[in-house]
């Protein structure tokens, strides 16, 4: 996926989280925009608060996630 596409998502305020769909089928979810985006990897934190590092090619989807964030 293109790097720019995956910035603008993350740009949207008020900021909802996102569903990183992988081509392998792996998905994460993205709860917060604090992402590092680069040309050669994407670095979230996961649900649990592990560090996930993913190619951008390797991105096949981002969507809106299905979930509230707490308050």
């Amino acid at each position: 996926m293109d790097v720019n596409e995956i910035r603008k998502q993350l740009r949207i305020r008020p900021f909802k989280p996102l569903e990183i769909h992988l081509d392998n089928g792996d998905r994460y979810l993205v709860t917060h925009p604090e992402v590092v985006v680069t040309d050669s990897v994407v670095v979230a934190v996961d649900e649990q608060g592990e560090a996930i590092y993913m190619a951008p090619e390797a991105i096949s989807a981002i969507k809106l996630a299905k979930v509230k964030l707490r308050e």
